[in-house]
């Protein structure tokens, strides 16, 4: 016979067991049952139902009658009819010309005149002789440049009612233009720097509307002692200017300054330029800057040359406190001689007022030299026998200049199927001046290597001397 053993601690454990195996499997339904309702709930919505709109009902809207009136119809004629025949515009050879019209202008209600929309059409446009100050030329694109500088109103050339004449005589030419031209105005002082005011950034149509504004352009030019000059500074270089020496003793880039209207002028693209000017600078006169060897010497030979001059003038007395109250003496001069030329100016213009005499045009400085009211200080540097180095420059020259305007003859002109400009000049002088032979030939050579330009002095009026 068997004993059986009582281990309870063995048989407690194993049911506890059971009891939390039950439990976590009906944990683990319960949480997959309410899991799958809870997202089909939330993926599964509620489909919408819409009902149908009430039918509208039809209403047959009463027919009109409309009567017509039925006339006999034309009996057809036995006779042809004759065609009109046009031929193939294709084949037509027109020139092809770029018009861009001037900016819009208000007319005073608010319409629009002008658009500034550049527009290209084909024109048949018909060569046209135009005849500036006795000069003709044939031409479809011309640009006329106005000197307007004070240059022109001096007293020998009759002041300032001159350009009274100048005036009226361009807007004359301007009325006169043809439709069928391009045309530009070009005002350019060169008197102190330059200045340049475009009527237009290019050429234009002649028509009626940008002739009326050309001559409003021209109005207010040199119209009162203080409206002179240009009007403006709206155009700059499109290409580089003729490089030069720096501004020394030894050279002035002023010369070059009519070089500048130039360069302007031919890259508007006209076939015919008018330069109305008082002189002309000889091309020999622009030189070519140095080499950095040239420069160095000649910074090398200044500074021995400035030491030699303070060595002699140290000798013969003249120290830096000499040399300082010069300076200062000097500057009280010029000062006190620009004070009594403003009064004279003003002062003689007066006068000439009340007798119906040009103003005068002249600046301040003129005035001062010409009636002497600057007086040099009496104790001087003195003269030394030291020379200065030697200055030479190589020049341009006519070939020279043209040389080195062959890019812009190029890519304005020669690109384009374009000859280069012709450049007539018209050289303004007083009732008494005359050319000298030397300006004379100057003028001729350089208008004459602008595909064949030619000039013409144009006189102005009694000197003002000549009004007493």
């Amino acid at each position: 016979m068997k004993l059986h053993h009582f281990r309870p601690k063995k048989e407690k454990r194993g049911l506890l067991y059971q009891v939390f195996i039950i439990v976590a499997i009906i944990q683990v339904v319960l949480l997959i049952t309410m899991g799958s309702v809870i997202v089909t709930q939330s993926i599964i919505t509620e489909e919408k139902k819409f009902d149908a709109p009430p039918t509208i009902e039809k209403v047959d809207q009463a027919r009109k009658e409309t009567r017509v009136r039925v006339q006999q119809q034309q009996k057809k004629t036995q006779k042809l009819t004759r065609r009109i025949s046009i031929t193939n515009p294709q084949n037509t050879n027109l020139p092809q010309v770029n018009i861009t019209l001037p900016p819009t202008m208000s007319m005073g209600a608010g319409i629009s005149a002008i658009s500034n929309i550049d527009m290209t059409s084909k024109f048949n446009i018909v060569t046209t002789t135009v005849d500036i100050g006795g000069i003709k030329s044939k031409t479809e694109k011309v640009l006329i440049c106005i000197d307007t500088g004070k240059y022109l109103m001096t007293d020998e050339r009759g002041g300032l009612d001159t350009y009274k004449a100048i005036r009226e005589d361009i807007k004359k030419l301007i009325n006169n233009l043809p439709p069928t031209v391009l045309f530009n105005l070009m005002a350019y002082s060169t008197e102190y720097g330059t200045s340049i005011n475009m009527f237009q950034p290019s050429l234009v149509a002649a028509t009626s509307a940008n002739k009326r504004m050309a001559c409003d352009f021209v109005e207010p030019l040199n119209a009162s002692l203080s409206r002179l000059g240009p009007g403006g500074n709206n155009y700059k270089l499109k290409y580089p200017f003729l490089p030069q020496p720096p501004d020394s003793n030894h050279y002035s880039q002023y010369a070059s300054n009519i070089y500048r209207i130039y360069q302007a002028a031919l890259e508007q693209g006209a076939d015919t330029i008018y330069i109305l000017t008082t002189s002309w600078t000889d091309p020999e006169r622009i030189k070519k800057p140095w080499n950095n060897a040239q420069t160095q010497r000649y910074i090398r030979d200044m500074a021995r040359y400035s030491e030699n001059v303070e060595r002699q003038r140290r000798q013969a007395g003249w120290n830096d406190q000499k040399q300082i109250e010069y300076e200062r003496e000097d500057m009280i001069a010029r000062r006190d001689g620009i004070k009594k030329a403003r009064e004279w100016i003003k002062a003689e213009n007066d006068r000439r007022a009340k007798k119906g005499q040009p103003l005068y045009t002249g600046n301040v400085y003129k005035a001062m030299y010409d009636n002497k009211f600057y007086v040099r200080p009496k104790e001087v540097p003195p003269s030394i026998g030291v020379k200065a180095p030697e200055v030479k420059f190589e020049s341009y020259g006519r070939s020279g200049i043209l040389k080195y305007y062959d890019k812009l003859f190029k890519e304005v002109y020669r690109d384009k199927q374009m000859k280069p400009p012709t450049l007539n000049m018209i050289v303004f002088r007083g009732k008494n001046e005359n050319l000298t032979p030397a300006e004379n030939r100057v003028i001729k050579q350089f208008t004459s290597s602008n595909n064949g330009g030619r000039s013409r002095v144009l006189r102005g009026l009694k000197p003002v001397t000549e009004y007493d």
